[in-house]
């Protein structure tokens, strides 16, 4: 009996469902409805089955008797309230030796419209669990929890996702932070547009520059030809229903995994998700601040863009994209590369030859 082939992934087209989608759902004006999803289980698959997650205090431990909610939180939920204020929104942070941009992360949390409403999952993996000080001590408004892992950005991502209880999970870095009405908006966004599995917004820096991508300044859907325009993990909040698993990323791909893959797994992620038939759409209006990290660049800067560029090669591999938008992004690149070279930035110029060589080894599957 003959073995059956598995599926081949969707061509790089858009389909007919996300074209329907792009027309009915165009992502206009929020509203003030709220999905309020009481007694919402973790996707739980055969991975995460009998196993125990190392976790901590679901709240922040208290001080001398005080509340985990401040009194000034407690008058501050608006339409938000609920009768037992479950969170609407749940955020999974991996950090490694970064106290002082966590302390920011969460500051912009606590200060947003609904802080209240929102639970924060933190996986600290450094060695002296500095980060999680950092967030006892800032004693944030909404549920808490902290866990370890392994060394990964994916690794950690798969750590925390079991605890989040929010029917909406979000992936920030542990360096970017958010607009007081950013996490609001995408809760008001979701209710509004049921049909949308997950949404993304745009990354910028604090003086209103475009981060680390060349952003659309148009609403659309996540697809296939656009993520590389539309998507970044700390941008995208998904349903816990679109996840394929509790521990929905590829620990090879990804800052800090094994090997040279070194991004890429929020984008593996949003194409699988695509591929089984969900629909994400793209809000500029939904900002999230983060610094261009090629804003103050250094000689390691070069050996993180190679191991981007694996990563980005491996996508294009693994996803079966097509070649002609491979071949339009590294020519891009390499004009770059030129530019950097005649304005005499060779950091730079030679961290874009990084990427090209690393994106080349990773679509040709010779990283290893």
């Amino acid at each position: 009996m003959r073995a059956r082939r598995s599926p081949s992934p969707p061509r790089d087209v858009e389909g007919a469902a996300q074209r329907r989608a792009r027309r009915k759902y165009p992502l206009g004006e929020t509203c003030s409805k709220l999905p309020h999803r009481r007694g919402s289980q973790p996707i739980v698959d055969a991975r995460w089955a009998g196993k125990e997650v190392t976790s901590r205090e679901r709240n922040m431990p208290t001080e001398a008797g005080r509340p985990t909610m401040t009194a000034d939180a407690q008058g501050n939920t608006g339409d938000f309230a609920s009768s037992d204020a479950d969170p609407v929104l749940s955020l999974v942070c991996t950090t490694v030796g970064r106290p002082e941009a966590l302390r920011w992360l969460a500051a912009s949390v606590a200060a947003s419209e609904m802080a209240e409403r929102v639970e924060f999952v933190l996986v600290d993996q450094s060695v002296d669990q500095s980060c999680t000080e950092v967030i006892r001590a800032m004693n944030l408004p909404g549920p808490v929890h902290v866990t370890t892992s392994g060394r990964g950005a994916s690794a950690g991502r798969n750590a925390g996702t079991p605890l989040a209880t929010a029917p909406i999970l979000g992936y920030p870095d542990d360096n970017c932070w958010y607009p007081p009405q950013t996490l609001r908006a995408v809760v008001e966004t979701l209710a509004e547009h049921p049909e949308l599995s997950g949404v993304g917004g745009i990354q910028i820096t604090a003086d209103g520059r475009p981060s680390m991508l060349r952003w659309r300044d148009r609403p659309d859907v996540i697809t296939r030809r656009n993520f590389m325009h539309t998507s970044i993990c700390s941008t995208v909040f998904l349903r816990r229903t679109a996840l394929p698993s509790a521990a929905p990323f590829d620990e090879w791909i990804g800052t800090g995994s094994p090997g040279r893959r070194g991004a890429g797994e929020e984008s593996d992620l949003l194409l699988r998700i695509i591929a089984a038939g969900h629909t994400l759409g793209y809000r500029p209006e939904l900002k999230i601040y983060q610094d261009d990290h090629r804003d103050e660049p250094t000689e390691a800067f070069i050996e993180k863009m190679h191991k981007y560029g694996v990563g980005n090669g491996h996508l294009w591999r693994r996803h079966r994209l097509a070649p002609h938008r491979l071949a339009y992004y590294s020519a891009r690149k390499l004009v770059g590369a030129g530019l950097h070279t005649v304005r005499r930035e060779p950091v730079l110029a030679r961290a874009d030859l990084a990427y090209l060589s690393g994106q080349l080894r990773g679509w040709l599957g010779t990283e290893s």
